[in-house]
């Protein structure tokens, strides 16, 4: 049987937007879905600034009856909304994060909204979120508590010395399952002079960021070579002109249904030295959803 999408929910409109997506996506992949909720086992009450574990009778009991509870509704709608969705749910004791991280342990893919109950209203990612993405073993998508309208395209953000065979994989594919198109973007930022004279028509500029397109175009070549159906356009983006790479790319998600970039493959990393600074830029300020591959290229 194929491996599940896993969504971890806790009713907050981030989590319900990430339940949306996921199961979008298993209905589309045939694959089942897996609603994870992690509850607490002791009760918790505020001393001040810090909180203490106080001991109650059937406390853990009765978080679990509301944990079923609250799966049992969701997944009814759920179903309601995919009748021939093959629906689990999983009420896990315990730490979130590592509630999470056991679920997506056989997942094809973990869905996670990017803030959950914690945190600061300002937080555009938190603690759980940070938490899952350094050690995810398998794709993530994280989504945001907003709307919008489909674009009908998804973007994938490549680096020419390490593409990233599994980033690539997982963009044909999401494309060609969505029946959407495919832009495939790279920035380039050095040397800063060429790019410079590019923008200012000069021949060897102009002459240079036609053979990082080319580069680009070969990079893509074998991927759409399999899936000849997806549209795919190049863009290459130039520092000067258009900031710095993750700038780029949090500008580009405007226009885009989904964004996907790479991770290192390596778990065990602190969140930011796994995400590297483009792929952190992006999921701290996209305006759709992004999607963190592990990557023996991710840099």
């Amino acid at each position: 049987m194929s491996a599940p999408v896993v969504v971890a929910y806790d009713q907050t409109p981030h989590s319900k937007r990430a339940l949306a997506e996921a199961a979008r996506e298993a209905a589309s992949r045939g694959t089942d879905l897996r609603i994870v909720h992690a509850y607490t086992t002791d009760e918790r009450l505020p001393m001040g600034p810090f909180t203490t574990v106080v001991p109650t009778p059937g406390f853990e009991q009765t978080s679990r009856h509301d944990a079923e509870e609250i799966l049992e509704e969701v997944a009814a709608q759920t179903k309601d909304e995919y009748p021939a969705l093959a629906i689990e749910t999983r009420a896990v004791p315990g730490d979130a994060p590592r509630a999470i991280l056991a679920e997506a342990s056989t997942a094809a893919l973990l869905v996670v909204g990017s803030r959950g109950r914690g945190g600061f209203s300002g937080l555009l990612l938190g603690s759980t979120s940070q938490r899952v993405l350094a050690d995810a073993p398998c794709p993530v998508i994280v989504t945001h508590d907003t709307s919008f309208e489909s674009k009908g395209q998804i973007m994938v953000g490549l680096d020419h010395d390490e593409p990233g065979a599994e980033v690539l994989e997982f963009a044909f594919d999401t494309a060609a399952r969505r029946g959407t198109g495919l832009i495939a973007a790279n920035v380039w930022s050095e040397p800063w002079t060429m790019s410079h004279s590019a923008r200012l028509g000069d021949e060897d500029g102009v002459a240079y960021e036609q053979a990082h397109t080319d580069r680009l175009t070969e990079l893509l070549d074998p991927w759409q070579r399999k899936h000849p159906d997806v549209a795919v356009v190049t863009r290459v983006y130039t520092a000067v002109s258009s900031g710095a790479a993750g700038g780029c790319l949090v500008e580009a998600s405007k226009t885009v249904d989904l964004l996907i970039v790479g991770m290192r493959s390596e778990t065990g990393h602190r969140h930011a030295n796994r995400l590297g600074p483009v792929t952190h830029t992006a999921l701290h300020h996209a305006f759709c959803p992004i999607a963190v591959v592990p990557s023996s290229g991710a840099s």
